[in-house]
């Protein structure tokens, strides 16, 4: 190869390997630095139709050959065609005689898509070329897309993720963030509920908190139309819809009312909706339906307010005897209007009672060191005795004596089955008592000191547990006991219907740290139990409660009751124990809830829910196979637990022979 070049000042000749300085005249310009020439016998012939161009900052070379280094004037020189390309720079690796690329002056072998995506980082503008000429490599495109976020190329970043409906996570989480600065809220919204559950409440709170300040502003002006906006800005968020609801009660327009309380219900089916709901379907005389949403909500919480609204629709269905009953309750609980309802010598009660006041006291033998727990039927009372710890549940006096019969009927027969079900030892139910601080209907089962799954799985204390490296173990082994429980709950006809970290209890407390936990559990000092069978349903009955996130669709929807819904709430617990997540997105699961009350879109939901896959890059991969095949609902227990001991056998060289011949000892009875 001969040349000669200039550079700032001075002119070189460049003849195959040899350099060196030339007198003559040569005209240059731009980027036009030299000349191909004719070197003969000591005469240089100047050839000014082949030129020799420097690389600048915007030059883009499709196909440009690496000839030679010359590190004499610290310059490399490509040949495209007949013009030759002066590059100024270091090259790590040279790879000469070989195609390179050229972007926005710089060098890149076109054999390393590293170099390509190191490129690709640091230029948007060749982040910019990629997207468009390597349309074909999606790792490419990935990196080209993440590089325009960081150079706040936010128009350009959400154009492209858009065109090629990117899924990657990192990608997907840096697309959200331009999304958010530019004002497309709800898409970065439903980015974050697939890959980010703190973004997506972290977002989520944000357009909460510009609707309320909308909503402050709506309450100076009276523009209606700013609620309207407002309703659209979050389509989880039920404050716009519960103003707009209360804007036509107060000018006694209850269709329209009704029209957006029913919205807010759906949007967020809790008490103060449902209750507010009520009470407007009984303003416009719709008693019947009113006394629906008031059952509906009565599964949520029964309380004074609740009591004097349901008061009200039976009132308007002309049903006196079962007002009064409800204005009775609303009353003693300080509803004044209730009182006005009500024959006055119906009055006459104690004081509410307090649980506390069983502290010290013998009850049934048992003597009552503390008060643990006040659900919404009955109060939780450690007691004592023969120096033994027990539980004791009590019912409350609100609740009918058939509900507790049908809990303590199930929970002692099944109890009996497996030693990783929460025993009931013992019942005192008389339908006939009369002092109910003396000989109140209560079960006695097995205390837990332990506490539950749940509370390990958020209680800091446990970080360390969590973080360990025995951790997969850990859950591999508590879910396999789990799973046995499960198993004889439906060999007996059940299903339990409420599978969670908040049910698994466990008989004393699991140590702080991954050894000494595993081995905990594997010498049977710590033991994983099933509580909560009062939950359990019959096969082939409807199933009329859940609970969100971890009730299967077809559960949610008041189907009977098949082994399935066990299995599908078995895995989505043991999903969330391992990565502290649920597997399916939150807008998946509003849909889900969406359906609950609107029977006309189950179909669609189902087909969604059916098409959904979970994320499984936090999950483990020995526990795949089981999450996969059990959300879909093609394994079952007995299978679950054969693949948790594989794992635990293969996986973690962990002895499991006594579990072995436990199930052995399951398939046999």
């Amino acid at each position: 190869m001969q040349l000669v070049l200039q550079i700032n000042d001075d002119r070189y000749l460049i003849i195959d390997d040899l350099v060196r300085t030339f007198d003559g005249k040569i005209k240059t310009k731009e980027s036009v630095i030299g000349y191909r020439i004719v070197y003969d016998a000591g005469k240089v012939k100047i050839l000014n139709d082949f030129k020799v161009y420097k690389i600048t900052d915007d030059t883009l070379l499709q196909n440009a050959i690496l000839r030679k280094n010359v590190e004499k004037l610290g310059i490399y020189i490509f040949e495209s065609g007949n013009d030759v390309y002066v590059y100024f720079g270091n090259i790590r690796n040279p790879k000469y005689d070989s195609p390179y690329i050229i972007l926005y002056g710089r060098p890149i072998f076109l054999g390393s898509k590293n170099e390509l995506i190191d490129a690709v980082r640091e230029d948007f503008r060749i982040a910019l070329y990629s997207l468009e000429n390597f349309k074909n490599d999606i790792n490419v495109i990935n990196h080209a897309i993440v590089s325009l976020v960081k150079s706040d190329k936010c128009n350009e970043a959400i154009k492209y993720f858009r065109e090629y409906k990117i899924s990657d996570p990192e990608v997907s989480l840096a697309v959200a963030q331009c999304m958010e600065k530019l004002g497309y809220d709800l898409e970065a919204l439903k980015i974050y509920s697939f890959f980010s559950e703190e973004k997506y409440r972290e977002l989520e709170s944000k357009i909460r908190e510009k609707i309320n300040k909308i909503i402050d502003e709506y309450r100076k002006e009276n523009n209606l139309k700013l609620l309207l906006e407002a309703v659209k800005m979050l389509p989880t968020y039920d404050a716009p819809l519960i103003e707009l609801g209360w804007y036509y009660a107060n000018k006694r327009k209850f269709s329209e009312a009704i029209r957006y309380f029913d919205e807010a219900v759906k949007r967020v089916p809790s008490l103060n909706n449902m209750l507010m709901y009520a009470w407007a379907l009984i303003e416009n005389q719709e008693y019947k339906k009113a006394l629906e949403v008031i059952e509906k909500a009565e599964k949520v919480k029964r309380n004074a307010g609740l009591a004097y609204i349901k008061g009200l629709a039976f009132e308007g269905l002309n049903a006196p005897s079962q007002a009064e009953k409800e204005f009775l309750f609303a009353c003693r609980e300080g509803i004044i209007d209730a009182c006005m309802k009500i024959r006055a010598y119906r009055l006459f009660v104690p004081e509410p009672f307090d649980p506390s006041v069983w502290l010290g006291y013998v009850m049934y033998g048992y003597e009552v060191k503390q008060v643990i727990g006040n659900g919404g039927m009955g109060y939780v009372l450690l007691v004592e005795r023969n120096g033994r710890k027990y539980a004791m549940k009590v019912m409350k006096k609100d609740y009918t004596f058939i509900e507790m019969l049908y809990e303590v009927a199930k929970m002692q027969e099944i109890s009996k089955r497996s030693e990783y079900l929460v025993k009931v030892f013992a019942s005192f139910l008389d339908e006939n008592w009369t002092d109910y601080f003396s000989s109140p209907p209560a079960i006695v089962m097995e205390y837990m000191e332990g506490g539950d799954l749940r509370s390990i799985l958020v209680d800091p204390e446990y970080s360390a547990l969590r973080h360990s490296i025995k951790w997969p173990q850990v859950v591999a082994y508590i879910f396999s006991k789990v799973a046995k429980g499960v198993m004889e709950i439906h060999k007996e006809g059940y299903v339990h219907c409420d599978i969670k970290p908040s049910n698994i209890l466990f008989n004393k407390k699991l140590p702080r740290y991954g050894e000494d936990a595993l081995n905990s559990l594997i010498n049977s000092e710590v033991i994983p139990k099933l509580s909560d069978l009062g939950s359990s349903v019959k096969i082939g009955t409807p199933v009329m409660h859940y609970t969100p996130y971890y009730a299967h669709p077809l559960q949610r929807f008041g189907n009977k009751a098949e082994v399935m819904f066990d299995v599908y709430s078995f895995v989505v617990s043991l999903y969330v124990t391992l990565t502290n997540n649920f597997p399916f997105p939150e807008w998946l699961e509003n849909e889900i809830e969406e359906a609950v009350r609107n029977k006309e879109i189950r179909g669609s939901v189902l087909d969604d829910f059916h098409n959904a896959s979970p994320r499984l890059d936090y999950v483990p991969l020995e526990f795949r196979d089981i999450i996969v095949s059990g959300l879909r609902g093609d394994i079952s227990m007995l299978e679950i637990n054969k693949r948790l001991e594989e794992i635990l056998v293969e996986e973690y060289n962990i002895d499991i022979n006594n579990l072995k011949q436990e199930t052995e000892k399951l398939i046999n009875v």
